[in-house]
C-alpha cells in the first residue's frame, strides 16, 4: 500500500469516526461528555484539515473548537446550579402547611435532582396578582425559571416559563400524565425588552 491510499484510507476513517462523533453528541445526556465529544469532533476536523493540507484552518479548528466553545459550554452550565420557582398558586400543590410535600413539589424536585439543581422555591404573597404580560416580564426580567399558579376557573395548575428553557421542555414532558397540569412557554420574541 502506497503512502497516498494509506492518507486516502485515515481520511475515511476519520470521516467515520466525525460520523460516530456526531451522533454520540447528539444521543448523550451527560453535559460534560457532551463537551468532550464536541471537543474530541474538533480534534478529528482538524485532523482532516492536516491530511487536506489547510494547516491554517486546522490551528483555526483546534484553538477555537477544541479549546474556547468546550470552555464557554462550560462557564454556561456552571452558572445555572439552582432552578428558581415562584408559587402564585399558594395552596397545598407544593407546600402542605409549612413543608414542601405537594405532587407540585415532588415533580419539581425530581426535574432538579434531574439536572443536578438545588430547588429554590418562594411564594410571595405579594407577587399573586401578576397577569400574564407580568408572567412573561418576570420571567425575562429576573432569575425566576418557573411560574406555577392555578386557574381558578378550570381547577387546574399551569407552569409558566420560557420556550427556550431545557428545563420547561423536560417539565412539559414530565407532566404530560397529569390531567391537572397545564404547561404554558412563552415565546422568546414575546417577553418585553
Amino acid at each position: 500500500m502506497d503512502g497516498a491510499t494509506m492518507i486516502e484510507w485515515t481520511a475515511y476513517a476519520l470521516q467515520g469516526i466525525l460520523i460516530l462523533l456526531a451522533i454520540a453528541i447528539v444521543l448523550h445526556k451527560n453535559n460534560g461528555t457532551i463537551i468532550i465529544l464536541i471537543a474530541s469532533f474538533s480534534l478529528v476536523t482538524a485532523s482532516l484539515y492536516i491530511i487536506n493540507n489547510a494547516p491554517d484552518v486546522a490551528i483555526a479548528e483546534i484553538a477555537i473548537g477544541s479549546a474556547i466553545i468546550p470552555l464557554i459550554y462550560v462557564i454556561s452550565i456552571s452558572r445555572q446550579r439552582e432552578f428558581i420557582v415562584l408559587d402564585r398558586a399558594m395552596d397545598e400543590f407544593i407546600f402542605i402547611g409549612d413543608e414542601l410535600a405537594g405532587i407540585g413539589y415532588v415533580l419539581l424536585h425530581r426535574l432538579a435532582e434531574y439536572y443536578h439543581l438545588e430547588l429554590n422555591i418562594t411564594n410571595d404573597p405579594g407577587l399573586c396578582s401578576l397577569d400574564e404580560a407580568m408572567d412573561r416580564m418576570l420571567c425575562e426580567k429576573t432569575n425566576v425559571d418557573l411560574i406555577v399558579a392555578k386557574d381558578e376557573e378550570t381547577g387546574k395548575y399551569v407552569f409558566k416559563g420560557k420556550r427556550s428553557s431545557t428545563l420547561m421542555k423536560k417539565l412539559q414532558q414530565m407532566t404530560q400524565p397529569f390531567d391537572n397540569i397545564e404547561v404554558i412557554l412563552f415565546k422568546d420574541s414575546e417577553f418585553g425588552g
